[in-house]
């Protein structure tokens, strides 16, 4: 086992944490054995469910910042552990969608259910991955105070099969918490991202990641989810275009700004 996660400190003055969780398309052999699929049944599955490029365009955004943010980025696919899910109890494992994914995008086999090593790898990356995101939140609030995730993620044009089909895709979801997220994030959130037009709440996705630690009572901790159409800004599911990358790296550094700015307000 071992952490494939990176954390990048930012300015000690700086509050803001960037997570960008399913950037990743790694897969360990010894997890790919486990995996009922062939190889391009699975490039197929990671080009559905990997947040391409999402990790270049939180790269992107710190040429144009103030203060540099926190920036963590998970290394592994989100078929290995997906570090957004509940390791417990989550609705999606009704779908074989929990922490240990056992099931695809189109809900055919993805691993054994039940599978033998989930706990293995609830030890061995999902919770060294929550244990590091709960540090850098710690971090920024015994520095500064307070502590804002911009949780970076991506979604494709078509739902996938466990998807509400008739729910909006918007080029912009802003997924938002009722205890974590303030109505000036949202409005931060809708400003900065105002070039890609129609912007909705919580639809297709909703809600935002806050550390288990924090979750629904630590009003100290803020939190909002930036879900991307990826045809805003990719050729083909793997390919990211180079401009709009760097221009949705302008447009989350204004929202680091600006939360950075508010924070400091106070």
């Amino acid at each position: 086992m071992f952490n494939a996660f990176t954390v990048m400190p930012g300015d000690e003055r700086s509050p803001v944490i960037v997570h960008v969780p399913h950037s990743a398309r790694v897969i360990p052999q010894g997890i790919r054995s486990d995996l009922m699929l062939t190889d391009e049944e699975l490039a197929d599955e990671l080009d559905e469910a990997t947040d391409t490029a999402t990790d270049e365009i939180a790269i992107a955004a710190l040429a144009h910042v103030g203060l540099l943010p926190t920036v963590v980025i998970n290394g592994l696919s989100r078929l290995v552990v997906d570090p957004e899910r509940f390791p417990d109890g989550d609705p999606a494992q009704a779908f074989g969608r929990g922490a240990v994914y056992t099931r695809t995008c189109s809900g055919a086999p993805l691993r054994a259910e039940p599978y033998p090593a989930r706990a293995e790898l609830i030890d061995g990356y999902f919770r060294p991955y929550a244990d590091a995101v709960t540090d850098a939140v710690t971090d920024r609030l015994n520095a500064c105070g307070r502590a804002i995730v911009i949780d970076l993620h991506s979604y494709p044009a078509r739902p996938s099969a466990f998807e509400d089909a008739a729910a909006s895709r918007p080029p912009l979801c802003i997924g938002t918490d009722p205890v974590h997220t303030p109505p000036w994030l949202i409005d931060a959130a809708r400003g900065a991202f105002t070039s890609l037009g129609e912007i909705s709440e919580n639809t297709p996705y909703s809600g935002t990641y806050v550390p288990l630690r924090h979750y629904g009572h630590d009003d100290r901790v803020s939190s909002v989810m930036i879900e991307l159409r990826r045809d805003t800004y990719l050729t083909d599911p793997a390919a990211p275009h180079p401009e709009h990358i760097t221009q949705l790296g302008r447009n989350l550094a204004a929202l680091i700004d600006t939360a950075t700015d508010r924070s400091a307000d106070v």
